[in-house]
């Protein structure tokens, strides 16, 4: 039974699971809305307690929990949610980091990920509940295929994105431009790589006509998936990020806490292996303060990226959200100012150059010194923007 506490007059807090809030209208006695204003709200309301099916992988239970968090499934083990930044970017109020560095369209982003509830790792930063993830492997004959993933990603995101469509700024004409991605990030949460048929889904998507840049997020743990990724071009994303939060194996294991089968050995070797692949490269450093951003271990965090040699690293702020707070306490989030001041002590010991920032989003941008007069922003984004010179392509 859900638990109804009064906060204040228009607003009560529902609490569907520790440590998962959510607003809601309150309901009033003698209201005036009308009929038809009371219909609408009884058909939210039975949307929003209605039973949600289980899926082949997945119980009942989680699926209301993610659609509770606002994902919506794509099948029976993938999920999609609509960023923050791509309903800013529909209602013309801003773009997100990606765009501003490498041109990827916002407002036709699609944010997804394959594996939705599967992860290998527990990281103390990750605003997602651990209980929610599973350990066991996603494999197996039933399985989805990548082109169910696919269809199911589009009609998921344009179910989520609906309620833009009445808006002067959208309107239906624009809104059928945004419905179909030009951007896939393949990411959201869990771990993409677990997902069996990973490859196939990203040579999938590159097939797309509408597609221009395909996105990878990954821990690098599953070393298998990046021998055969580079060995077909077909395989490789427009850019891949690899989420490096520790510069040494002590501090690996405090703070990505890898489960069973995870190990730093896996991510050394998939950083050699992803060196040599033929396709923009990012290590993703989250800067915790008072936990991993100790400048007496920037030698180290030099040597361990040096592995992989990157095009582009980027350094981003620890946000205290979701349930991360669980696990860290405001303290250790550092401002734009404190992630700055790291990133130029990182990039006086390797060489790489600040290229670029985004203070909202508390990140800072670097490339490789080889690379530092070249435009960050994809061929597609200069062409369009009439930008002159060269870029970082493959």
């Amino acid at each position: 039974m859900v638990g109804l506490y009064k906060i204040r007059p228009a607003l009560v807090l529902k609490r569907f699971s520790p440590g998962f809030l959510f607003m809601a209208p309150e309901s009033k006695q003698g209201n005036n809305f009308g009929s038809k204003g009371r219909n609408r709200i009884a058909a939210k309301n039975s949307a929003k307690t209605s039973p949600c099916e289980e899926t082949e992988f997945l119980s009942q239970m989680q699926v209301s929990k993610l659609r509770s968090a606002k994902y919506e499934l794509a099948g029976s083990h993938s999920g999609v949610q609509v960023c923050s930044w791509s309903k800013k970017a529909l209602r013309r109020e801003g773009v997100c980091y990606k765009q501003k560095f490498y041109g990827v369209e916002c407002e036709q982003c699609c944010q997804m990920s394959p594996a939705v509830l599967w992860c290998n790792e527990n990281c103390i930063f990750c605003w997602r509940p651990m209980e929610w993830m599973q350990k066991r492997g996603l494999s197996g004959a039933s399985i989805d295929s990548p082109e169910k993933i696919i269809s199911g990603s589009i009609a998921a995101r344009k179910k989520l994105l609906y309620g833009f469509k009445g808006l002067e700024v959208v309107g239906p004409e624009r809104f059928e431009k945004i419905a179909f991605p030009s951007h896939w990030a393949i990411s959201l949460s869990g771990e993409p790589t677990l997902y069996p048929k990973i490859c196939e889904l990203i040579a999938e998507l590159k097939k797309l006509p509408g597609t221009k840049s395909v996105f990878l997020v990954t821990n690098a743990q599953e070393t298998g998936v990046f021998r055969k990724m580079a060995k077909n071009s077909g395989f490789l994303p427009s850019q891949l990020y690899v989420s490096l939060d520790a510069p040494n194996e002590s501090m690996f294991k405090k703070v990505n806490r890898p489960s069973a089968g995870a190990s730093w050995e896996n991510l050394l070797r998939s950083l050699e292996i992803i060196s040599g692949m033929k396709t923009r490269k990012v290590v993703r450093i989250t800067l915790i303060k008072n936990v991993n951003d100790d400048n007496g271990l920037i030698g180290q965090w030099v040597d361990v990226i040096g592995r992989m040699a990157p095009e582009f690293v980027e350094v981003k702020s620890y946000m205290h959200l979701g349930e991360s707070r669980k696990r860290l306490g405001r303290e250790n989030m550092p401002s734009f100012s404190e992630v700055m001041s790291w990133t130029k002590g990182f990039a006086k010991a390797s060489g790489y150059i600040v290229k670029d920032s985004s203070r909202p989003s508390r990140i800072v941008l670097l490339v490789r010194q080889d690379l530092g007069g070249r435009s960050t922003k994809f061929k597609f984004a200069r062409e369009e923007m009439a930008i002159d010179g060269e870029g970082i392509d493959f």
